[in-house]
């Protein structure tokens, strides 16, 4: 029952996003670029909410899907493109660089995790800016349009709209692109995913590692498998936002690889929430609103994002959803110590509830 809601609700989000921003000036292609993205920081959380890993190098993962997805259609396969190919070889690249880099990585730790995380990125972002007969240098790709998406009985033009139909304040149905229904829907699966996950005994092992990993260790855990795992999974997650969003918008430039872009993630996520399901989609709209609606109206947005950061930190340390679902967690613990020794049921919407 408790997940048929989950999905239910999850969908219905979904389904009315690009319309709920239509009245605050967001438009549905915002709305499919923040889907995009989010998904490169619902991987982010996953190392630093449940495996505690500070990375600041998943702009080479979001860049490299971006360029291997791009370069699949424009020069791998030019006479033969294919949506779901770009897609896959910029997922299983990514992935592979992923299991390599976080072989070498998962042995560190701290700030030292942090920093050859990053040493790894400005090391991608070289060899993508001078390498120009692949990449154009610091053109980037540009103007690749992706194919239709194939679905063996036929095919569909993403870039194509919905039939209009006037919504009132909340815009026209015909504003929408087949595009957002497809990211919409990857996006679901990719929530489905990280829940399922986070729930599981993988899960509860990465909380437990985060904790104390010496302690995991005596019980017979090998965090450094685990820690690899989740770094490359959140590395395939990354890989595939990139991917989405070159195909999305046909380009990619050397500046998705800069430090600049990982940063972002870290913004996103711990605005939002970390260690939440749809804290890193929070942060992520709310940020990405921001950059594309706010700054069209004044040149200080970016005072404002600082400042909203701060106030996040400072006031709000877990995060927006953060910090509800630890106020949430209080309030049923002190319920339940209100009406004496807890029962299972109680225990187990505490557990529940628990950041």
């Amino acid at each position: 029952m408790k997940d048929a809601r989950f999905y239910g609700l999850t969908a219905l989000g979904l389904v009315l996003f690009p319309f709920l921003i239509h009245p605050i000036g967001g438009y549905p292609g915002l709305a499919t670029q923040i889907l995009i993205v989010a998904i490169g920081s619902i991987g982010f959380n996953l190392l630093l909410g449940y495996a505690g890993l500070l990375s600041y190098g998943q702009s080479m993962f979001y860049g490299v899907g971006g360029y291997m997805a791009l370069l699949t259609i424009s020069k791998f396969f030019p006479d033969h493109p294919n949506f779901w190919l770009a897609i896959l070889l910029g997922v299983g690249f990514v992935t592979l660089m992923a299991v390599a880099i976080g072989a070498l990585v998962v042995r560190l730790y701290g700030i030292y995790f942090a920093l050859l995380t990053l040493a790894f990125a400005q090391m991608f972002f070289f060899v993508v800016f001078k390498w120009r007969d692949l990449t154009q240098g610091d053109d980037g790709l540009q103007g690749i349009s992706a194919p239709p998406l194939s679905l063996g009985f036929t095919s569909i033009d993403l870039t194509g709209t919905f039939p209009s139909l006037d919504l009132g304040p909340f815009g026209n149905l015909s504003d929408v692109h087949y595009w957002y229904a497809f990211v919409a829907l990857i996006m679901l699966l990719v929530l489905a995913f990280t829940r399922t996950l986070i729930r599981s005994q993988f899960g509860e092992v990465l909380g437990a590692i985060r904790e104390n990993e010496e302690r995991s260790t005596f019980v017979g855990f090998d965090p450094r498998r685990y820690k690899l795992a989740a770094f490359t999974i959140a590395g395939a997650l990354t890989g595939l936002s990139g991917a989405l969003r070159g195909l999305y918008e046909t380009s990619i430039a050397p500046d998705a690889l800069t430090v600049g872009t990982s940063g972002d993630f870290v913004i996103y996520t711990v605005i939002g929430g970390v260690k939440t399901l749809f804290g890193p989609l929070v942060g992520t709209g709310l940020i990405m609103y921001m950059q594309n609606v706010i700054s069209a109206k004044t040149d200080a947005w970016r005072l404002i994002e600082g400042l909203l950061f701060v106030a996040v930190i400072v006031f709000l340390p877990g995060g927006i959803l953060g910090s509800f679902k630890r106020k949430r967690a209080r309030t049923i613990l002190a319920a339940a110590v209100a009406a004496g020794p807890p029962d299972a049921p109680s225990r187990a919407a505490a557990r529940e509830a628990a950041p």
